[in-house]
């Protein structure tokens, strides 16, 4: 059964992991290839896939045209490293580059890059060309007797028998006889051509050999061996055990371990007439010393170059061959030890026009292929590859089809990297952090539900955002309802984590927390964050659930859900989620801010906004409890904990960028009259808050009133925030310095406003 494994992009302040065996994967610029003839080298970097497998990208512009270049740069002889030829089956079902290399990815046999491959007919997905794996013909395909075709000539790309990079020649013969009298096969489970037979087995898409008025169907059984996998070397026998001749319709169905004959056309309905049932038939394939016992075998073309030299097989004159298109090409070092996987990208003014066939052979020598040969190309083009820490392939060029889209193909090249599995050496690892709703959806049972992600005036735990989940258990039917973050694609928790882990914000309703696993065999498993009704609190608190131990890798997580059984509990709210983990340690402990110790003399008022989601500090994780708190940042916490939206409001001020994270915090604060600007049309976003500022704002925030009977000697009456001031300390929100002054005009730090707002609000 194939498998996925993966890694997740490590988040912030904890996203550290040692790639044993795994070269760190950082994007360096690099000299890679010296080549001039697609004019000034633009850009280039280098980017290290996996051990022996590097991805270099390069930008060139020159006589009015532009090139994007991507190469798979593959130590092939590293023993992590191999190659494959990938098709989905039946032969003739097509996927996309992407869907096959994750297709094809399981424990310790990950594809870190791939790249289309074979010439195919667009109406049926059929490659054109041979195509053998281990000696099993896959597809025995045709040759053009076209010279400005591109695969006029038999050429192929493969891994012999011997595990070396390949490019040579090939000849077949695929013949049957029968009654003393030997007939080409022209085609085995391909198309029906004029005046041809085809040998059709169980390993053909379709279980008949199609209708025909001019074709003579000759049914083979009780087999010396199963047809099923026909390959280069056998020679099967059978027994001849029904005849459709021609103008009877064909369409015979192929058996399971037998074969049909099926042969197009009056000569052959001639030489076959003497042919009856229970007659002896044999079938045999062969092919020349080169390519017998090879991995595989992929028939393309043109070649490019041949022994270091360009070598075009296919006239260069041809269209095909003049054209700047998308071009795929597979190359190899003199020595073996280099596999280059090229594509460059074309059909995009400004962006990338391609390349002619010359042009292709010319760049594939400049890299120092000694060998190397053209594959599909046009919108066909794509390349995938797979970085260290990501749970996916990406596409690193920019296929030509409408939008980018990624057309979908019958084989691919695949780079396969079996390098040790990734030693964790971090407590946690972040499996998604919540900032976006992308690759989320919503569903809900016997309830509606939706998901969004959190504004800037909504509770954020950690980072940019979170996900909020709305939900409505009255609109369902009677019975168990449930609200459920879904996961596009379940997400791979890399190695074997003992629990899982996020932080959780409550609506103060009676929940049911849970997430749904799904082990390396596809089984599911369910797994409580909480008990029953035991997701009650309000604000954010961090929960964990404990993975079943034994599950086979890898451990994907496919949704996390709230649930309530009981129908007089069922009602209606929001919660949200923040920064899921995977947790390898299970004494680990959750990290709050880097910046906020134990001993910090503001922690606990910082913990508790947190936990209230009023603050959620900064991207690295710290909170920078030290630094002057800006009047953007104090909207922002005012807004959060008073509940104050900006309900789409309009506003004067024009130092305010409406993509900022507090543009809708700012106005709330402003339409509330909590706070205003300094001007009619300026706010001031970045400016400091002072400490009598600071006064002033709580007490209007929250109606404070009341007087001291000892004022702060530093403010005296004639002070404009001196009322404010007075009733802080009269609500016993501030007692000042240590000297008994209140410092009006100081800084207001982060952790100081933390610490008031924490008073005034609890």
């Amino acid at each position: 059964m194939r498998k996925y494994d993966g890694v997740k992009q490590v988040k912030r302040f904890i996203s550290k992991i040692v790639l044993v065996a795994l070269v760190a994967s950082l994007a360096v610029p690099v000299e890679a290839y010296s080549y001039n003839g697609f004019g000034t080298k633009t850009s280039a970097k280098k980017e290290d896939l996996a051990e022996g497998v590097s991805l270099v990208r390069e930008s060139y512009s020159g006589s009015g045209r532009n090139q994007a270049v991507q190469v798979l740069d593959v130590q092939y002889r590293n023993p992590n490293v191999g190659l494959e030829l990938y098709y989905p089956t039946p032969i003739g079902r097509v996927q996309t580059t992407s869907q096959q290399a994750m297709a094809n990815t399981y424990e310790n046999h990950r594809v870190v890059g791939a790249v289309n491959a074979s010439f195919y007919n667009m109406s049926n997905g059929m490659p054109v060309n041979l195509l053998v794996e281990n000696n099993k013909i896959l597809n025995y395909g045709v040759l053009s007797n076209d010279q400005g075709g591109p695969v006029n000539a038999p050429f192929a790309f493969g891994v012999n028998r011997n595990g070396a990079l390949t490019l040579t020649d090939f000849q077949t013969k695929a013949t049957f006889y029968v009654n003393g009298q030997t007939y080409d096969l022209g085609s085995i489970n391909g198309a029906r051509g004029e005046r041809e037979a085809v040998l059709y087995t169980s390993g053909y898409k379709e279980a008949t050999t199609g209708a025909s008025q001019w074709v003579t169907d000759i049914v083979v059984t009780n087999t010396n061996k199963s047809a099923a996998n026909f390959s280069f070397g056998d020679k099967i026998t059978g027994t001849v055990s029904e005849i459709r001749r021609l103008g009877e319709g064909a369409n015979a169905t192929i058996p399971k371990d037998g074969f049909v004959i099926s042969a197009n056309g009056g000569p052959f309905r001639d030489a076959l007439t003497g042919v009856s049932v229970g007659d002896e038939l044999t079938v045999e394939a062969s092919i020349n010393d080169a390519w017998r016992d090879a991995e595989f075998i992929l028939a393309t073309g043109p070649t490019l170059v041949r022994n270091g030299q360009t070598s075009i097989s296919m006239s260069t004159s041809s269209p095909f061959a003049r054209e700047r298109a998308p071009r795929t090409a597979v190359g190899a070092s003199s020595d073996g030890t280099k596999l280059f996987l090229v594509t460059i990208d074309g059909r995009q003014s400004g962006y990338s026009n391609g390349v002619t066939i010359p042009e292709l052979a010319a760049y594939m020598r400049s890299i120092g292929a000694h060998n190397a040969i053209n594959l599909d190309g046009g919108g066909s083009t794509t390349m995938v590859a797979r970085y260290p820490w990501a749970d996916h392939v990406s596409v690193v060029n920019r296929p030509s089809d409408p939008g980018g889209r990624q057309r979908a193909v019958p084989t691919t090249l695949q780079v396969i990297s079996k390098a040790a599995p990734i030693e964790i050496t971090e407590d946690a690892l972040v499996v998604n952090d919540f900032d976006s709703t992308t690759g989320l959806s919503a569903s809900a049972a016997r309830a509606t539900a939706s998901i969004a992600r959190a504004t800037s005036y909504e509770p954020i735990r950690m980072g940019q955002s979170s996900v909020r989940l709305n939900y409505d258990y009255t609109q369902g039917e009677s019975g168990t309802s449930a609200a459920y973050v879904k996961f596009d694609q379940a997400k791979t928790l890399l190695g074997n984590p003992k629990q899982i882990g996020m932080w959780a914000y409550g609506d103060g309703r009676e929940h049911w927390l849970r997430a749904t696993l799904l082990d390396g065999q596809g089984n599911r498993h369910t797994v409580d964050f909480t008990q029953e009704n035991r997701f009650n609190w309000r604000g954010w608190q961090h929960v964990r659930a404990n993975i079943p131990e034994g599950l086979t890798a890898p451990i994907r997580i496919e949704q996390v859900y709230i649930a309530q059984p009981t129908i007089s509990k069922q009602g209606n709210g929001r919660v949200y989620f923040d920064h899921l983990e995977a947790i390898y340690n299970p004494s680990y402990e959750v990290q709050r801010f880097s910046d906020v110790n134990s001993t910090f003399w503001g922690r606990g008022a910082i913990l508790n906004l947190s936990n209230e989601g009023i603050i959620s500090g900064f991207d690295n994780g710290t909170f920078r409890p030290n630094e002057p708190i800006t009047r953007a940042q104090t909207a922002s916490m005012i807004a959060r904990a008073l509940g104050l939206t900006s309900n789409g409001s309009q506003t004067s001020l024009t130092d305010i960028d409406p993509s900022s994270t507090y543009y809708s915090t700012i106005l709330a604060v402003e339409q509330a009259g909590v706070m205003t600007g300094k001007t009619a049309t300026r706010f001031d976003p970045n400016a400091t808050l002072t400490r009598a500022e600071m006064a002033a704002i709580l007490q209007r925030a929250y109606k404070l009133s009341g007087t001291s009977t000892s004022p702060f000697p530093d403010v005296p009456k004639t002070h404009w925030a001196y009322g404010a001031i007075d009733t802080l300390k009269a609500n016993n929100i501030s007692s000042g310095m240590p000297n008994g002054n209140y410092g009006p005009n100081q800084a207001t730090t982060r952790a100081e406003f933390s610490v008031f707002l924490d008073r005034v609000n609890n």
